[in-house]
């Protein structure tokens, strides 16, 4: 677990991966992204738009 920068609307549970924005995560599509490419879980939700940082639980592929 650790504390992570994200980018956009973020629920509790969903898959995130490397946003466009340098240093920040994003929700994951799994339509457009890899499963691969997977990051963690988001712990937290994060309701905005805009950045911010939510707790995650890292995982490793």
């Amino acid at each position: 677990r650790c504390p992570c920068k994200v980018v956009g609307k973020i629920n509790k549970g969903d898959r995130l991966v490397s946003s466009s924005t340098t240093g920040r995560a994003r929700k994951a599509d799994l339509t457009n992204d890899s499963v691969f490419a997977i990051i963690g879980r988001a712990i937290e939700a994060h309701d905005s738009d805009g950045e911010g940082t939510i707790e995650i639980a890292v995982t490793r592929n």
